[in-house]
């Protein structure tokens, strides 16, 4: 048998693990369970050793499920998780603390506290989004102060996770890097300086490498945990967002990749940033070949969850059915989603069904997406080439015909199931075959919009 690669993916809400075929792409066996979150004091947290028990689980699950033909063909193992967070380690390599979540809100504060400071000691291109790890190491300076003074160096959750099945370097993936505040993608280099200004000057960083890169190999007690042998090369992974933009096939400038989740994450692949005009844009290292992102989002889910349920609807039902066949235009319904995170509504009769509103809402966002995706490829200065759309709404039709119609770039639908595992089994592939395995399927294309429909849209959203 041909050799066969892991890639796990530490997720939000489920930690995922996949097996791969490197030949064919085909995906032998997965399994997934809910990432363990705990609360430190109304804070959301994830417990480093917690995960790594979770990831544990579900990779030994995966490859329990594979025939043993295939589990003795592991060649590579790869691992990637969300950003931002940053495990804290001690000179022993022990975490000294649980990690506040990306989402927790922690750095918010500090952001807006030590943003001058931060641009004039340890300028990066592009912008510090509040989230990123940096603006976190203030408020642990601040609120874990005993925890930070412990700690030497860190890394981000995925790299401490894939070092801990080692021996393996403790490393930073240039994507990841690229979520701290702390790093330049064009130079890719650190800006350590930043450490001092909030308080944690004392930290080492970590060495950088790209994603894709072998780091160590499965150590003796990992491996007996998994049901392998020892030795599997260890590869580092990415960011998730950009390891699933990998598996869906963007891999060339130009392309854009839309994760249509909680939030609608819009990713688009270039091959050179200016600093100047990227200014006030997230940007950094993408997964492969060399190339940089900018990454912007639309809060369509968020919406979709909260108008669903004001309007008395269930969220969970099919959206074509929600819709109800409601025209183009929503009937003179206009929603408009604003930079400060409002909504606006125009035309809306005192007796507006559920179904009109919710249409415009859908159109709104599609608007929403055509326009920040203007944005970004202006910033980049490289036209879209093509949108690779993900995510739970491409399963509606209606949702589909919109967004095919209010959109650049010819748009292709992608079943993108375990995406982002798949996009660090396929750097694994790559690190030890040098070639990348084939995206993930495409849906099969609808059937072409007739020209009047598509002047419906036209003379609606232009």
């Amino acid at each position: 048998m041909t050799a066969t690669f892991l890639g796990i993916d530490v997720g939000t809400t489920r930690i995922k693990a996949v097996l791969l075929e490197a030949d064919g792409g085909t995906v032998l066996a997965a399994a997934a369970a809910p990432t363990p979150q705990g609360d430190a004091g109304g804070i959301a947290v994830h417990s480093p050793g917690a995960v790594r028990d979770v990831a544990v689980y579900a990779a030994r699950r995966a490859l329990a499920d594979a025939d043993p033909e295939a589990r003795a063909a592991l060649g590579g193992i790869g691992v990637t998780s969300v950003g931002e967070e940053a495990v804290l380690l001690d000179a022993a390599g022990r975490p000294v603390g649980d990690v506040p979540t990306w989402f927790s809100g922690v750095g918010h504060a500090p952001a807006r506290e030590h943003a001058a400071e931060l641009d004039r000691r340890a300028p990066v291109t592009g912008l510090r989004h509040p989230e990123y790890t940096v603006h976190t190491l203030a408020w642990w300076a601040h609120h874990r102060p005993a925890q930070a003074r412990a700690a030497v160096t860190l890394t981000d959750l995925g790299s401490w996770l894939l070092s801990s099945l080692g021996p393996g370097d403790l490393v930073m993936d240039h994507s990841h890097a690229s979520r701290t505040g702390l790093f330049d993608a064009p130079t890719r280099s650190w800006r350590a300086e930043g450490l001092a200004v909030v308080g944690t000057g004392h930290l080492a960083l970590p060495r950088l490498v790209p994603s894709g890169t072998v780091i160590g190999q499965l150590g003796a007690e990992a491996a007996a945990q998994l049901g392998v042998a020892a030795g599997v090369p260890l590869v580092s992974g990415g960011h998730d967002h950009f390891c699933g933009a990998l598996a869906a096939g963007a891999r060339s400038p130009g392309d854009l990749f839309i994760s249509a989740g909680t939030s609608e994450a819009h990713l688009l692949v270039t091959d050179s940033l200016d600093p100047v005009a990227t200014a006030d844009s997230e940007v950094g290292c993408f997964v492969t070949d060399g190339l940089f992102y900018l990454h912007a989002a639309v809060p369509s889910g968020g919406l979709y969850l909260t108008w669903t349920r004001l309007l008395g609807l269930d969220p969970a039902a099919p959206l074509d059915t929600l819709l109800d066949g409601e025209p183009v235009g929503s009937r003179g319904v206009r929603g408009t989603i604003r930079d400060d995170r409002r909504l606006d509504l125009a035309g809306l009769p005192l007796d507006v069904a559920p179904a009109t509103l919710l249409r415009a809402l859908m159109e709104a966002t599609a608007v929403a997406s055509r326009d920040l995706t203007r944005a970004l490829s202006s910033t980049a200065g490289r036209e879209v080439t093509q949108r690779l759309v993900a995510g739970r709404p491409t399963e509606s039709v209606t949702w589909r015909e919109i967004r095919t119609a209010v959109g650049d770039g010819a748009a292709a639908f992608v079943d993108a199931e375990e995406a982002t595992a798949l996009g660090a089994a396929h750097l694994a592939v790559r690190a030890v075959t040098g070639t990348l395995p084939p995206p993930v399927p495409r849906r099969r294309p609808d059937p072409e919009l007739p020209p009047d429909r598509r002047d419906e849209y036209r003379r609606v959203f232009g």
